[in-house]
This record gives structure tokens, sequence and C-alpha cells, in this order.
């Protein structure tokens, strides 16, 4: 099939009939959670429901999301990867049905006050008891209010739908209804110029009535088929019979299959039963089977399915051509497939397709080194030992046959590469390079990164590397791609290079990678001291960390656990080692149990607990005191943990330094086991500013501020600008070294600790929105300075400008004066409010939450000092990140949070300017936007008092937001209330009148749904 074909409904090759009483029922699909059309081949099932796409696209009721059902869709990854697509989402699809489709019903429940149906044609190609078949039966049950599914497929369907109709939850429009009725058929005589007495004897048969017109008024009952095949020359009936045996076809399969001077529009224009998308691909209804199943022998169906799969393969449309060549039975192409999908050492389709391609194969073919290969890479990620068995023996029968021996040393290298089996790995190099000789034209890449790999020495690494056509090998290898990256990055240091490959291999389609590429490219930032990209990056590689990735790449704990903890994020760390720390001591990966515990050694350091992190890294120890070869493997963090926690494998490290970026990290852990053991700052001294990003990235923030200690200490007094970085979080460290370091160290401890203000230990809390409040400690402050209106207006300006200048200030609150009057007034009112904020500082003490930097001054707003309106932004802020990773329910609690801390307008009893006012409006129109958000999830989930209450409140803001009118009609309507609803929209309309827009599509949608039908 085609994928133009897969996510939109056809196109009619000739006109329609319209019939209201089917498009009725269908149009009501948004009021309902399933609406099913069940009928045998040829009563118009896609037709009505493309008809019913059109309609509604006309006047919409709601969206309509599309999608058709294709034979492998009975595994669970082809069909929730299709639905997936279909509503939106790029997540991985979960291996659990329920999962799957918990997915899916939040992704529609994200699109809510919109109503989506998920409209799913062909549902017949899914077999009852199916793991796809559970994923439809679990959506079915998830369904929120605004998601509605529409189910197309000949009788029975795959799942029970028989309690829902009873409770009114679902319509089945079955065979009888789909027959024409009288008045229809004579609409449909008069579309076609026949007699309505031609169609007497179709029995309502749509498609019998359309081969009949077209066949002509000679055509005798039972026998239409043959008039109409009779009136088509031989060579088109032929050219039909071509593309009913590949299922369909674009210009480009068509001219492989009938001659590049083929026209498909002329060949199949004004033939029944006949549909096409916008994109160009053409398909015969499944009764041109029957009707020209005698036109060709079976070799030329075969030779047929044998030209199209090379076209489809040819554009990585796997499934597709292997789904043509397994009904061909065309086994040599088949294995050649395998070959072709199993060669880089990961499948390019998902686990469970390939296991549906195994169960259909042959027992010879099974036991072929192709099929051999195949059962591997099914079997591969649940039992590696049996995938190497598999391929041991594929290896040993694919004598003369370099492609298959080339995709099984791929393989056997993938399964050694995790449990880092260097003499099995120089093995497979011996018969790659034997591949290579014989001139294989994959074997040399892999050949070159093989060398790398088991490379002794940077120079080796760098040889191996050096290799001819390494960089621009083709066709594009994923899997080479990345360990290329992973050697240029970890064993060469060259973060730039690093970056560019990592880059490469995630932009393969191929998406098993995707998760161990982007930590790749993660890490090719830390290196490059890039904490900012590191940080936007992290989102996306822990939507990439499920359970089974995590048992197959255990590193991408080390790194998002070791980044969380870097940006002082501890909870999500300690969250996340947590859940995943029963995956890694399931995996067979042999550096899994050195990444769990980086991850636990780097997470206990950044707590502060230094004794358990040091006894957690020795119990890995090798017993020869190596430098953990292979450690860089899991993260660039091993180097600074193990030379700095571990004294002898220091030797090895000093000996045999590391490259590039790795060479920061080097000069790093020199420098604090220096400060930290001898007190002497001497490798601090000689450590480049170049440096400091890279170490800020990826050392524990206390070894960060120890070293920024030691750094200023050696006079790179520009190293203060780390503790201001890390700010309060170095205060531990500094008052450790201040009481115990060597004098020189400490005394640059006390002065670094002197420009980090104390955090003070009474907890404030302003509260901005409504009514000014400030609480210290839960008790109201009535502080006579707080009354001044200067005092209010200087904090309110102070949160509303990021670090304004005193001349900008000034020349709002005191516009009349003269700069010197100004400025003094300006640090009266600053002293008033210094006053008001810690009342118990020391006069040499310095600000903690006011600061100044020259003629700039910065309020500082951490955890000591809570500040609603910066909750409320922040809860706004993170819903906002939430709906874009598609996790509505989580972006849902985010909005309830913001809407508890509306108390009303900013500073309501503040006079102001101009930029109070703009602050206003803008924090006002976040929060109405946000409150009718939530309200429509809400009203989605069926929680309508709690939706009506935020209707309520966002009016109460904003009496002219039409969405928060629109809110609490569908509010009423969703109660059953019509009187409060025609209140409501009334009230709505009055509005609108008022300021003189028209409504919105869906207020008119919702004043049609409160007008009678007929």
């Amino acid at each position: 099939m085609s994928r133009a074909l897969r996510y939109a409904p056809p196109l009619a090759n000739r006109d329609l009939i319209v019939r209201p009483r089917l498009l009725d029922v269908l149009r009501s699909r948004f009021e309902r959670p399933l609406t099913a059309v069940v009928a045998p081949a040829g009563f118009g099932k896609t037709s009505l429901l493309g008809q019913a796409v059109s309609e509604n696209a006309l006047s919409p009721a709601g969206e309509d999301r599309w999608l058709t059902c294709q034979l492998d869709d009975t595994t669970l990854s082809v069909l929730a990867s299709g639905a997936f697509a279909a509503v939106g989402l790029s997540a991985p699809v979960p291996e659990d049905p329920r999962q799957a489709a918990v997915a899916v019903a939040e992704a529609l429940w994200s699109a809510a006050p919109r109503h989506v149906a998920l409209i799913l044609d062909d549902v017949h190609l899914v077999l009852p008891g199916s793991p796809a078949a559970e994923f439809l039966r679990h959506l079915v049950g998830e369904l929120p209010r605004n998601g509605h599914l529409v189910l197309a497929s000949r009788p029975p369907l795959p799942l029970s739908v028989s309690r829902l109709v009873a409770s009114g939850d679902a319509v089945v429009l079955r065979e009888t209804d789909l027959q024409f009725r009288e008045d229809e058929v004579a609409a449909f005589a008069e579309s076609r110029g026949v007699p309505p007495e031609l169609l007497d004897d179709v029995g309502g048969w749509p498609a019998l009535a359309e081969l009949t017109a077209t066949a002509g008024p000679f055509a005798v009952s039972g026998y239409v088929w043959e008039e109409l095949l009779a009136q088509l020359s031989p060579e088109r009936r032929h050219a039909l019979a071509l593309l009913v045996a590949v299922g369909g076809a674009d210009d480009e399969i068509a001219a492989a299959l009938l001659g590049e001077d083929v026209d498909l529009r002329s060949l199949l224009e004004g033939l029944p039963l006949v549909v096409r998308s916008p994109s160009g691909w053409w398909s015969l209804h499944g009764l041109w089977a029957a009707a020209l199943q005698h036109h060709l022998d079976s070799g030329q169906v075969a030779e047929a399915r044998r030209t199209a799969a090379a076209v489809l393969s040819g554009r990585g449309q796997y499934q597709e051509a292997m789904g043509l060549l397994l009904d061909a039975r065309a086994w040599e192409d088949v294995r050649r497939l395998v070959v072709e999908v199993c060669e880089c050492c990961t499948a390019l389709v998902p686990t469970d397709v390939l296991e549906g391609w195994l169960h259909r194969l042959p027992p010879e073919v099974q036991q072929s080194p192709e099929g051999l290969l195949l059962a591997a890479m099914a079997a591969e990620q649940a039992s590696p030992s049996a995938a190497e068995e598999f391929l041991v023996q594929a290896l040993e029968g694919a004598h003369g046959a370099p492609a298959v021996r080339y995709a099984c040393l791929n393989a056997l290298v993938h399964l050694a590469f995790w449990g880092n089996d260097r003499r099995r790995l120089e093995f497979l190099l011996e018969e790659l390079e034997e591949l290579a000789r014989e001139g294989h034209p994959g074997a040399p890449a892999f050949v070159a990164l093989l060398q790398g790999m088991l490379a002794h020495s940077v120079d080796e690494v760098r040889s191996a590397l050096a290799a001819p056509g390494l960089s621009t090998r083709t066709p594009p290898n994923p899997v080479q791609d990345w360990l290329h990256a992973h050697l240029v990055l970890l064993r060469l240091g060259d973060a730039a290079a690093g970056e560019v490959l990592a880059r490469r291999s995630l932009s393969h389609p191929a998406t098993p990678v995707h998760g161990i590429s982007r930590c790749l490219l993660l890490e090719s930032f830390r290196l490059r001291g890039r904490l900012e990209d590191a940080e936007r990056l992290l989102p996306y590689l822990l939507a990439d960390m499920q359970p089974a990735k995590v048992l197959t790449s255990p590193e991408l704990v080390t790194c998002a656990v070791s980044v969380l903890d870097v940006l002082g994020r501890h909870g999500e760390a300690a969250e996340l080692l947590g859940r995943y720390r029963p995956v890694l001591g399931a995996s067979l990966v042999a550096w899994a149990p050195l990444a769990r515990t980086l991850a636990e050694v780097f997470h206990a350091l950044s707590t502060g607990d230094e004794q358990q992190a040091a006894a957690s890294l020795r119990s890995i120890v090798p017993s020869n005191g190596g430098r953990l070869s292979g450690a860089l493997r899991a993260s660039p963090v091993a180097l600074p943990l193990l030379y700095v926690l571990l004294p002898e494998v220091r030797g090895r490290w000093d000996a045999d330094p590391p490259p590039g970026s790795l060479a920061d990290l080097h000069a790093g852990a020199r420098a604090l086991v220096e400060l930290r053991e001898r007190g002497s700052t001497a490798a601090a001294g000689a450590v480049p500013p170049s440096a400091w990003p890279v170490l800020r990235a990826l050392l524990p923030v206390p070894w960060t501020a120890q070293l920024a200690v030691g750094l200023v200490a050696a006079g790179q007094d520009g190293a203060r600008a780390i503790v201001e970085d890390l700010g309060p979080a170095a205060r531990v460290t500094l008052r450790a070294q201040a009481a115990t370091a060597p004098a020189t160290l400490a005394a640059t401890a006390r002065s670094l600790l002197r420009a980090i203000p104390a955090v003070p230990t009474a907890r404030l809390h302003l509260r901005v929105l409504g009514p000014l409040e400030l609480r210290r400690d839960g008790v109201v402050v009535a502080a006579p300075e707080l009354r001044r209106e200067r005092v209010r207006q200087l904090l309110g300006y102070l949160l509303t400008h990021d670090r304004p200048t005193r001349t900008a200030i000034t020349s709002e609150l005191w516009p009349d004066l003269d700069d010197a009057a100004a400025g003094r007034n300006l640090r009266v009112t600053l002293a008033y409010l210094q006053n008001v904020l810690e009342p118990d500082r020391g006069e040499l003490d310095p600000p903690y939450f006011l600061r100044s930097a020259g003629p700039v001054l910065h309020l500082v707003t951490d955890g000591a000092l809570e500040i609603d309106v910066l909750q409320f932004e922040r809860a706004l802020d993170e819903a906002a990140r939430l709906e874009r990773q598609g996790a509505p329910s989580a972006a849902l609690s985010a909005y309830l949070q913001a809407a508890e801390l509306w108390g009303g307008d900013l500073l309501a009893d503040v006079a102001g300017g101009t930029w109070l006012e703009w602050e206003r409006d803008r924090l006002r129109g976040r929060f109405v936007s946000s409150a009718v958000r939530a309200g429509n999830l809400l009203l989605a989930r069926g929680d309508t008092p709690t939706a009506r209450t935020l209707a309520e409140r966002a009016l109460r803001a904003d009496d002219c937001s039409e969405d928060a009118h629109q809110l609490l009609v569908a509010v009423h309507l969703a109660d059953g209330d019509l009187v409060d609803a025609h209140r409501a929209l009334r009230r709505c309309q009055q509005m609108l009148r008022e300021l003189g827009v028209p409504p919105q599509p869906r207020t008119r949608a919702l004043a049609q749904r409160l007008t009678p039908r007929g």
C-alpha cells in the first residue's frame, strides 16, 4: 500500500452520490466514542468515510485523522506507529498494547477543546486476539470525551462492541444500512446517465450498481464483470491485472511494470471502483482481483510483485516490499531483502515485524543462512545468546555469499561489543578483513572502525580512522556512524567532529540508534562546554529512555543522571536512578554495572556523600589495578571520577594522557588532586580558561566549586565567575574549604564566600497576584516601610524588569526630578526595601535578595524568596513544555497549579505607569488562556464542575474572551443544561456584537448544537 493512502482517504475516480441518511450518522461521530461501519466488500465503506471527511472539512464539527490498515497491522508496532503518526506523535511505540493506547488517547486529549476522530479503514486486516487488536480494545476504553474512533471493516470486527452499543456509546452501520434505497438508486442512475430500471437487479449493492452502470444495458445479470471486461482491450486488461496483483501503483511502479510510456490516469480513467491519492497513487477495489484472477498465471503475478517490491525496497519501504515478496513466494528475493534490512547491526524494522516475517517463511528458508540471520535479529534484544547461536550457524552456511556473511559479522560485532569480548572482536575483525580483500564494498569501513575500537593508543585510533572512504561510505549505516562518533568523541576527544557524526547518525530513519546517538550529541556539547545546549537536548534524551533501550544502552542513564545533577536537579536525578536501577541490574551488556556505578557515584558526589561515592567506585576496580579499560565507553565523567577517587589508576592516565577535550578533563582532575591532597595550586594555575566551561559541564558541583577556589588562589581571578554561576550551591563547599583547607586556599574560599551572600534562614513568600502581601515564615509582614507607595512600586519594577539600571528605574518612578534628587530617592527607597526583605542582615553583610553590579540592580528570586507570579509563570512554562512533549495529563497539573496561584491582577493595589499596565495585561492573558486550556482538558476528561469553575474565573478576569465563553457553553451542554447553555451563548453573542467581531467557528458549532435538528 502507498503511504499516501495510509494517512488520507482516497479520492474517488468517479462522482459519488450524496447519502444524507448515512452522512448524518457519521457526522455525529464527534458525539460518541465509537462509530463502526461493518459490511462485506463492495458496499462503499471507504467511499462513505471519505465523503464524511470531505463534508466535515466544509463545516467542521471536529477534526478527522485517517489511517488505512494494511496486512502487517496485526503487529503492534506497525498499527500503533501508524496511529501515532496519524495523531501527530513522534515518540517510540511502547511494547505494551495498553501503554500504546494510552499514548494515542493522550494525544487526542491534548487536542481539546477540538474533537478528534481517528478513522481506521480496513480494520478486518487486524486479526482478533492479536497485540494490535488488544491495542484497539484498550484505545476504545481510554478515549477522552473529545476523542472518537471510527472503524470500517468487513465482518466481523476484531473487537467486541455490543456493550458500547447497548449503552449508547457506539453506533454500527451494517450491510442493510449501506444498501442503496430506492431514491439512492435513482440518484445513482442519474449520476451515471443510465435508466433506473437497469439497476433493478443489483439488490442495493453499490459495487454491483457501479459495475452494471459501466457495463451498459446489454449486461446480463450475473455476468456484469464479463461484460465490463469485454469492453476493454486485451492490453488494458493485462495492465489492470498487473496493478491488481501488486495492490496499486504510482507512476514509478507503473513504469517498472508496464514501461516508461504508461499513463496511469489514461489507463484507469472512467473505470469503476478505482481510487487515487492526491500524490498520485492509484488503487483498484478488491473486487477487481476476483474479476481478473485468471488473466495472469502464477508466474506473471510473482514477477509483477517482485518488480514492485524492488521499487519499494529502493525507497526504504521494507515492510511493503517484503509483503509482496512473501505473497509471491519469491524466496530468493526474500533472502536478499532480509540481508538488506539486517546488515547494519540493528534491523531497520521493529522486532515484531521481523517475527511476523519469520513465521511466514517455509522451513527450508527459515533454516537458510538468511532465515537464521532473520531469527537472530528477531531474538537479539531478548536473548543475545540465542541470537549469537543463530548467527554462527548462518555464518557457517554462508560460504560464497559475501552479503550474508557481512550482515552476520555486523550483528556478531554488535553482540561482542555488548559483551566487551575483545578476543571475539579480534576474530571478527579477521573475518571482516577477509571480506574486504574479497572486494565487499562495506567491509573496509567497518574494518577501520573495528580497528579503532580495538586500538590500544590514541595514535592507533587516529591511524585506523584515517582509512580512505570511511567518512564517505555508502550506503549510510547509522550504527557505523554512531560507532565512528563514539570513537572520535570518547577516544580522540574531538567534540566538534563527534557532533557532526552524531547528527549524521540521528538523521537516519532507523530509530533504534536515535537514543544512543542523541546521548553522544549531548556529550559532544558538554565536552565543548556548551551546558545550555546540553540542557536543551536533555528532555529529548529522557524521552528516548524506554526500559528496552536502557537494557542495551545503559550509558543513557549515566549521561542523564550526571547532567541533571550538574544542573542542580538532584531530585530528578535520584528519581531516574531509582527507576532504572533494576533495569540496569537486568542488563546483559558488559558495561552496565559500570554505567550504574558511575551514575550512583556522580549523584552521591553531587549531594555531598563523597565517602559513599568512593566506596561504590572502588567496588568495581579491576584486580590488576588498571584504569578500568572502556570506562569512557559509559561516559566521559568516568575520567575525573576515577582519577580523583582512585589513586591507583592515575599513573595510567598520566603516562598516556587523553587527547582533545578529554585533556581538559584530565587537567581538571589533576588540579583537583593537587588541591585536595597537597594543597598545591600549581596544576590549577595551568588549567586554561577555555577548559573551565568543559569542567563546569562534566564535574559534580562540589568539585567545580573546589576547583574554582584553586583557580582563583592560583591567580586566575576570572574563575570567580564560576562561583557566581554556581551561586548558593557552592556555599557548602566554600565553607568546608574555609575551615579545613591550607591557608592560601582557605583565605580564597573565605573571600569567595563573602561574595556569595548567605541564604537567609527565614523563608519569604511574596504575593503580588492581587493585593501585595509579604509573609516571613508564614507570618504576614506588617513593616511600615511596605506601606510606602514607592517601595511597593520599586518592588514591582524589579519584579517585572530583569536587571534594570538605576537610571531606568529613576526615570520611571521619579520622572520629574533631576538625576541627583532621583538618585537620592532611589537609595533611600532601596534601603527601605532591604530592611523589609532582610531585617536581620548585618551592616557589613552583602544583601542576598537585592544585589547591585555597578549601575545594575538585581532582585534574586530563588527558594528563599517565593513569589507567586514567578511560580505562576514557571508552572505555565512547564505546562507548555509538557504539551510539546505530548503529556497533557502532566500539563493539566501544571495548569491547575497556576490557576491556584492566580489571585487577581498584578499588584492590584499599587498605582503604576504603563509598564505595570502592560505587565498586568500580559499576565491576565496568560491566566485566561491557561484556565480555558485546563478547562477544556477537564471537560474532555469528564470533570465538568472544575471546568465550569475555571470558565467562570476566566470570564471574571476577561469578559471579552470568546474562548472562555465557548468553554462555559460546552460545559453546560456536557451537563445537559440547555437553559444555562443558551444563556451563556447569548452572553457570548452579545459580547461579540458589542465588539463588532464575527464569531469563531467553535462558537458557530456550539450554536448549531443548540439548534434543534430538522
